[in-house]
């Protein structure tokens, strides 16, 4: 049974990086799935803030677009990360705590919206958002896989980096 309370209550500390929600999510295999429960909440959050109907969105091929394009980032951006991380910078940790962090990091992300709504300004909007996500990232595996500060912030935009790659890869295998 999950429970949501201590869910948000972790995400609360990820988000005023608090160490205690890292080591909570480097010891505890169940972060995972709440992690995946943040990236499927924050994505359709997103979608709706971009302006797309609710009745759009519970269109079933609209749902599922939605929701694996959030999933897709998640694990492939946690891929990057950890391949960044690892074989660049001779990080420690496994996938999962790299999952763990980025998924907690995700709900950031509404930034975005939020920005673009007051300040009409996207760019600064995905910037703001975007530089929120990387320290979360950044100061989360400091604390989990022993990277210096510096070493984490280059890690998670380098993680960053590759999945632009990956997509633009993906996208334009589709175009044929």
């Amino acid at each position: 049974m999950i429970s949501l309370g201590v869910v948000f209550s972790r995400l609360l500390q990820t988000v005023k990086l608090e160490r205690d929600a890292f080591v909570w999510m480097d010891f505890n295999d169940r972060a995972t799935g709440d992690a995946a429960i943040l990236v499927v909440t924050t994505q359709i959050l997103l979608t709706l803030g971009r302006g797309t109907s609710l009745i759009s969105l519970i269109h079933p091929f609209t749902l599922v677009q939605v929701l694996l394009g959030g999933l897709f980032f998640w694990v492939v951006y946690s891929g990057a990360l950890y391949v960044v991380s690892r074989h660049l910078f001779d990080a420690t940790g496994h996938y999962a705590i790299y999952l763990r962090i980025t998924g907690f990091a995700y709900p950031t992300l509404l930034l975005v919206v939020f920005t673009a709504i007051l300040l009409n300004s996207p760019l600064f909007a995905l910037l703001l958002g975007g530089a929120w996500f990387v320290l979360i990232v950044a100061n989360g595996l400091t604390y989990t896989v022993d990277l210096g500060m510096q070493k984490a912030v280059a890690a998670a935009i380098g993680g960053y980096i590759l999945v632009v790659i990956v997509q633009a890869i993906f996208g334009s295998i589709w175009l044929f």
